[in-house]
């Protein structure tokens, strides 16, 4: 999944402005690690960036990680699929 959709998804998703879909790319971008302790540093920017309680940041976060996750399950299975 390319960043441009990544951003339409997640603004689909989690019902976004284009402006929110960017900040939260972002966040996935410069923040992305495994782990609670980043789930916890993403979640916060989060809810600080885009002015949202914690409930909605973790939402936005499940939702993110979850599109990065098919992202890259979908790359690999590609990989397997052209041989």
């Amino acid at each position: 999944m390319n960043e441009a959709d990544f951003i339409q998804e997640i603004m689909k998703q989690a019902n976004l402005t284009e402006d929110q879909g960017g900040m939260v790319n972002e966040i996935f971008q410069n923040n992305f690690i495994g782990g609670d302790k980043g789930k916890d540093v993403i979640v916060n920017l989060i809810a600080e960036k885009l002015g949202v309680d914690k409930a909605q940041a973790e939402t936005i976060y499940t939702i993110g990680a979850g599109l990065l996750a098919t992202g890259i399950l979908n790359k690999i299975m590609g990989i397997f699929k052209r041989k």
